[in-house]
C-alpha cells in the first residue's frame, strides 16, 4: 500500500513518499518500511511507544494526539483506523472466507488455504490474529494482487463473531463445531451455541457439521459429515502408519484422501474444505492429490520423531472436544501410546465436571498410560487412579525427564490449552 493511498483514504495529503511494508501493532517488531499503529489497551497505551517505531524506521504511524511529525495521520480512533485499512483492503479480494467452531478453526484454514493455493493467489490469517485487533490487522495487511482471503476468527462471547463478520464480511461462511469451549465466559453451552451461529448473519453460502444444522438457518447450506444426508459424506476415516487415511463422497463420486496427519476429526477439517470446492464448482481431483503433501504447523498435531520416541506436538490449545478427539485418534496408533494433558482453561462452572470426564474417556480407551499436569487435570487423575497407569507431575521438568527414561518405541501425544504451555515439555525433551 503506497503512503499517498493510506492518507487518502482518510481525506488527508502527505508530502511522504514509498510504499508501506507492513502495518505492525508491537513497537518491538517494527522493521524498516513499516507503519505503526499505535492501541490504546488497559495495561499499556502504544502511544508511548511511537518514538522507538520510527527509529526502527517506521515510515509513518497512527495517533489519536496531535503529533507535527511528517510522519503522523491523526485520527479519532487508531483501532478503528486500522479496520478502515481492512475493510479497504479487503475489497480488494475475489471473494473471503471466514471460519469459527470451538475446535478444527486453524486446521481447516490450513487446509484451505493449501489446496486454494491451487487456484488462486490465497492468504491467511497469521497464527492466531483472530480478535477484534488481530482481525483488522491480518486484513491491513492483505498483499498486493490476494485473489482469496481465509480468515480464521475467534470468539470468547456473544456478539464476537458477529462484529468480526461485519469488518470482513466473507462471502462463504464455515461453521467447524460446537461444544464446550471459552464457557466461562460465554456462560453456557447454548451462548457458545448462539454465538458460533453469528457466522451466519450474512454471507453467501454456509458451510457446518450436518449433526448442527438444525440449530441454524442459512439460506445456502452445505453439510459435511458421516450422515447419510450430508452434502459432502465421510464415509470412512482411519489411521494407518502414516497418518489419516479415508473416502469422502460428493455426489454420486467418491474419493479416496491420505493425509500425512495423525488426527481423525481432520476428515471433518477436509469436510469442510471439500464444501468450499463444491461450491466455487471446482474439481477436488487435484486437491486430493496435493493433501498427500500437506504439513500442520508446530503446535498443531506436527509429529516429531525423536529417538524412541513418536511425539505428536498438539499443544497449540485444547478443549473437551478437541480432547476427545485426541484420545480418539491416538487409540488407533498401533504400539505403546501415552497421552499427556494439560488443564483445559476458561470451561468456568463446567471445569471439574469436563476434566473428569476426560479421565473416564481415557480409561474406556486402548491408551497405555495418562501423565497429567495442572490444577484442574488433578480431576482427571484422580477418576484413573488404581484403574490404569497414570501419573500426576507438579513440574514440566518432571514429565520431560520421564518420557526421556522410556526405552520402548511409544508415540507420545502431548496437548493443553494455551495457557498451560506445554509445548515447553517437547523443548525439554529434545534438547536433553
Amino acid at each position: 500500500m503506497e503512503i499517498k493511498e493510506l492518507f487518502n483514504l482518510f481525506g488527508k495529503k502527505t508530502s511522504q513518499n514509498g510504499r508501506i511494508k507492513k502495518f505492525k501493532i508491537d513497537s518491538r517488531q517494527i522493521e524498516k518500511g513499516d507503519f505503526f499503529v499505535p492501541i490504546k489497551g488497559s495495561r499499556y497505551d502504544g502511544h508511548q511507544f511511537i518514538k522507538d517505531a520510527v527509529k526502527k524506521g517506521a515510515v509513518g504511524f497512527f495517533t489519536q494526539r496531535k503529533d507535527p511529525h511528517p510522519a503522523s495521520l491523526h485520527v479519532k480512533n487508531t483501532l478503528e483506523a486500522l479496520t478502515t485499512v481492512g475493510k479497504h483492503k479487503r475489497r480488494k479480494l475475489s471473494f473471503a472466507v471466514g471460519i469459527t467452531g470451538t475446535s478444527g478453526k486453524t486446521t481447516t484454514k490450513e487446509l484451505l488455504d493449501f489446496v486454494l493455493s491451487e487456484y488462486f493467489r490465497t492468504y491467511s490469517t497469521p497464527g492466531n490474529l483472530n480478535n477484534e485487533i488481530g482481525h483488522p490487522l491480518t486484513l491491513a495487511n492483505i498483499p498486493e494482487g490476494t485473489q482469496a482471503g481465509i480468515f480464521e476468527l475467534g470468539a470468547g462471547k456473544i456478539g464476537d463473531i458477529s462484529y468480526l463478520v461485519s469488518i470482513s464480511k466473507p462471502e462463504i461462511r464455515i461453521l467447524t463445531s460446537v461444544g464446550h469451549g471459552h464457557t466461562e465466559k460465554f456462560g453456557s453451552l447454548e451462548n457458545v451455541i448462539k454465538g458460533k451461529g453469528e457466522i451466519f448473519e450474512g454471507g453467501d453460502v454456509g458451510i457446518l457439521p450436518s449433526g448442527i444444522k438444525s440449530f441454524y438457518k442459512h439460506k445456502n447450506v452445505i453439510t459435511f459429515g458421516s450422515d447419510e444426508g450430508s452434502d459432502i459424506r465421510i464415509l470412512s476415516a482411519a489411521i494407518n502408519d502414516k497418518g489419516t487415511e479415508g473416502i469422502i463422497q460428493i455426489g454420486k463420486k467418491s474419493y479416496r484422501v491420505e493425509i500425512p496427519v495423525f488426527n481423525m476429526a481432520v476428515f471433518n477439517n477436509l469436510g469442510a474444505v471439500f464444501g468450499v470446492l463444491h461450491y466455487l464448482g471446482i474439481d477436488p481431483e487435484k486437491a486430493v492429490e496435493k493433501l498427500r503433501l500437506f504439513q500442520l504447523p508446530e503446535g498443531r498435531g506436527k509429529v516429531i520423531t525423536y529417538k524412541n520416541l513418536t511425539i505428536i506436538d498438539d499443544t497449540y490449545n485444547a478443549n473437551p472436544l478437541s480432547v476427545e478427539n485426541a484420545v480418539r485418534t491416538l487409540s488407533m496408533i498401533k504400539g505403546k501410546k501415552i497421552i499427556v494433558l494439560g488443564d483445559m482453561l476458561e470451561l468456568g462452572k463446567y471445569s471439574i465436571q469436563k476434566h473428569k470426564e476426560v479421565g473416564k474417556i481415557i480409561q474406556n480407551s486402548p491408551i497405555d498410560a495418562a501423565i497429567f499436569y495442572g490444577d484442574q487435570m488433578r480431576y482427571a487423575y484422580e477418576v484413573l487412579a488404581g484403574k490404569k497407569e497414570v501419573y500426576y507431575f507438579t513440574e514440566k521438568k518432571e514429565i520431560a525427564n520421564f518420557i526421556s527414561s522410556l526405552k520402548e518405541k511409544t508415540t507420545i501425544w502431548i496437548k493443553g490449552s494455551r495457557g498451560m504451555k506445554m509445548e515447553q515439555i517437547i523443548h525439554q525433551i529434545v534438547q536433553d
